[in-house]
């Protein structure tokens, strides 16, 4: 029996995870004749085809655009990239999700500080994977941003924020981002500000799309069941739908406060959020690997984290408490975060400043470190078990221009960190005096 593509194509998407190995080929790379930078990686194992174009149009990029009112267009990324699906000269919303279901494809977008997401999924059978191709090259070109849609949109990106300005997290993370970045681009609030949100409109979408949707500020990573002739093919079809147009600038460096900022604001939650950090790295550097590991150990492995032992097995101060590493074109974020009673908020604060400045000055133990290895190489094969993983992972490798041996490297490089390069890595790069602390909560500002 020849099941119907839809059907197909959900019995295959549904079944990825549980393969137990995807087989690839190497990673290869060229540019397209207008300058699209491509990277491919064959995997035959299902007859299935992801392609994932990641474009340097994020909120960063917002800054750049400002209303006639002299309005920065807070927000502008995530419109434009959102309304990328809602029609073109041909074909409205429906008809686009109609033709991409009736093709069995999946598709989606994303916006983000950094980067901007358009991605399709498809089955590899020739007539279906052309029509794929041929449907996402329609509408790169002929996107038009229907201004119905646009006010839709925006009335959606308006409620959120009220949803924002009630939920403690949430607020916690757009004052941290704003601390920290208040004079870079990554200030930016993606998901925009009240009076940014309406202020654009349709021509705004229509001039960010055509400086930044181009062949040569995007990336393209294409994984699964075709050769690289084909792959090739289709690249030269997406791009010369396309204006090769200019890579967009680099991004500022973004540094370090020279004295802490503290953000306190009252709410009336149950619970006290507190986020605290700093810009520490970008995306490439060679301390990453130091820094991730050190990480892991103090605050980035649940149960097994220092801070979890300290601050919630042992003492009862938190459920939840975590820290991350968040690395982009400029110095993204080391970040810590949890949440308290309003009684034990001050003493969940100074225990969480007084054990990251312990790790600074000792370091982890030599026990801490090799559990820390084991469990990051042990974990390291469960991020490519599948297509999508696989095409994440060589859009981020071509986005951020790291060696097409990232990821075959990934391990070794871990397992050659030492203690003497964390304890130095860490000395040199975090410092808790001058960190910013945002703490939302019931009462906090009469403390």
């Amino acid at each position: 029996m020849i099941l119907p593509a839809v059907l197909l194509s959900l019995l295959l998407f549904n079944n990825v995870n549980a393969q137990e190995t995807i087989k690839v080929g190497k990673i290869t790379q060229w540019h397209t004749s207008n300058g699209m930078k491509v990277l491919f990686q064959q995997a035959d194992s299902l007859p299935m085809i992801d392609l994932r174009l990641i474009f340097d149009a994020g909120a960063a990029r917002d800054g750049s655009f400002k209303s006639e009112d002299g309005i920065v267009l807070a927000g502008l990324a995530k419109l434009t990239n959102g309304l990328i699906f809602e029609g073109t000269s041909e074909m409205d919303a429906n008809q686009i999700a109609e033709k991409f279901a009736g093709l069995g494809v999946e598709y989606g977008n994303g916006s983000y500080r950094d980067m901007a997401i358009v991605n399709i999924r498809t089955l590899s059978y020739e007539q279906q994977r052309n029509d794929a191709v041929n449907l996402l090259s329609h509408i790169l070109s002929q996107a038009n941003f229907p201004d119905e849609a646009l006010q839709r949109e925006s009335a959606r990106m308006l409620v959120a924020l009220d949803y924002e300005d009630q939920t403690p997290s949430k607020k916690a993370s757009r004052y941290f981002y704003q601390s920290l970045y208040s004079e870079h681009p990554y200030g930016t609030p993606p998901s925009g500000i009240r009076e940014s949100l309406k202020a654009i409109k349709q021509k705004d979408l229509l001039r960010y799309y055509q400086q930044y949707y181009v062949a040569k500020n995007v990336v393209l990573a294409i994984v699964g069941d075709l050769t690289e002739s084909q792959a090739r093919g289709y690249a030269e079809k997406i791009a010369n739908t396309m204006p090769a147009g200019s890579k967009a600038i680099d991004l500022p460096k973004a540094d370090q406060h020279s004295k802490a900022i503290i953000v306190r604001e009252n709410h009336p939650s149950t619970q006290t959020t507190v986020l605290m950090g700093q810009p520490v790295l970008k995306r490439g550097e060679k301390d990453l690997y130091a820094l991730y590991i050190g990480n892991h150990i103090l605050g980035g492995s649940g149960f097994s984290s220092r801070l979890m032992k300290e601050v919630r097995v042992k003492r009862g101060l938190t459920y939840s408490i975590g820290s991350y590493l968040v690395s982009m074109h400029a110095q993204g974020p080391y970040q810590f975060s949890f949440t308290t009673k309003k009684s034990s908020a001050k003493e969940a604060i100074k225990l969480v400043e007084q054990e990251l400045k312990l790790f600074i000055e000792q370091g982890p133990t030599e026990e801490e470190l090799s559990n820390a290895k084991l469990n990051i190489t042990g974990s390291f094969p469960l991020r490519q078990t599948s297509n999508g993983d696989i095409v994440q992972n060589l859009a981020v490798i071509g986005f951020y221009d790291l060696p097409l041996d990232y990821l075959d490297n990934y391990n070794a490089n871990i397992e050659a960190v030492t203690l003497e390069q964390i304890k130095s890595v860490f000395k040199k790069r975090v410092h808790p005096q001058t960190m910013a602390k945002i703490i939302i909560g019931p009462d906090v500002e009469s403390e």
